[in-house]
């Protein structure tokens, strides 16, 4: 009698950080950002963002499974510090705080940061966190 054995393959590496860091560098902005996961009928994990260029010009990345959290920790960043400031656990969830740029746009920040991002946004205006 043969036994089998489930064999984990991994999977390729996520390469959602390049990605948001790519837009970012090219003057896209994160337009709408939802707040949590959606877990699907299945149980596969869903996150999505919307995306808007310079040139008014929008699209939605789309990911699941593992790169739907991916995707979900590395837009939930502080914009100061740069931590992840929504992870999994409940209390990196506190430290959130949503600050809004624009009519449009909502930043993340650390509660320990908002002093430094509202002493940069008096000096610089609001412009230095939109462009």
């Amino acid at each position: 009698m043969t036994t089998s054995a489930v064999i984990h393959e991994p999977s390729a590496p996520s390469n959602i950080k390049k990605l948001i860091h790519d837009l970012l560098n090219k003057k896209y902005r994160l337009s709408f950002l939802p707040e949590k996961v959606i877990y699907m009928n299945n149980g596969i994990e869903y996150y999505y963002i919307e995306v808007e260029g310079i040139d008014s010009s929008r699209f939605i990345i789309n990911a699941y499974g593992a790169e739907a959290e991916d995707l979900f920790e590395e837009v939930h960043r502080c914009v100061i510090c740069g931590r992840s400031i929504c992870g999994k656990n409940e209390e990196n969830k506190k430290g959130l705080i949503r600050y809004q740029a624009d009519e449009n746009r909502s930043l993340f920040v650390e509660a320990n940061c908002i002093n430094l991002l509202k002493k940069l946004e008096i000096a610089y205006g609001k412009e230095f966190f939109i462009q």
